[in-house]
């Protein structure tokens, strides 16, 4: 879609500052696991990559029995399509015009920058 590549820019950005945090800071300070996943669902989306459960769960900093929790719970939340053990893990159409959305939208940070520019 029109957009998505913006999009997953926005998101790949979101994930590294994420990922900046482990570098300063204890890792369990920072479980939002589900989050991380739905980001990086939606870049392989727009990249058109698939995402195996595993590296799902290593790019999110989850463990695989927690990523595996966590994708159970997505699956659940009707975030990421159910699938078999082993298939490789797609985010639901729904949660792909979520992300949109909230992507599309411009961040606190970006609104005060305009804001000191103008």
């Amino acid at each position: 879609m029109k957009g998505d590549n913006t999009r997953a820019h926005e998101a790949e950005r979101l994930l590294s500052e994420r990922d900046r945090r482990y570098d300063l800071f204890p890792s369990e300070i920072f479980d939002e696991f589900a989050w991380n996943m739905l980001l990086h669902l939606f870049v392989a989306l727009e990249k058109n990559e698939t995402m195996s459960e595993p590296r799902l769960c290593e790019l999110s900093h989850a463990g695989l029995a927690a990523g595996r929790r966590w994708i159970a719970h997505l699956v659940k939340d009707k975030q990421i399509e159910a699938r078999s053990d082993g298939d490789d893990v797609v985010l639901t159409g729904e949660a792909v015009d979520r992300l949109r959305r909230y992507l599309s939208k411009p961040s606190r940070a970006e609104i005060d920058v305009d804001d000191e520019t103008a």
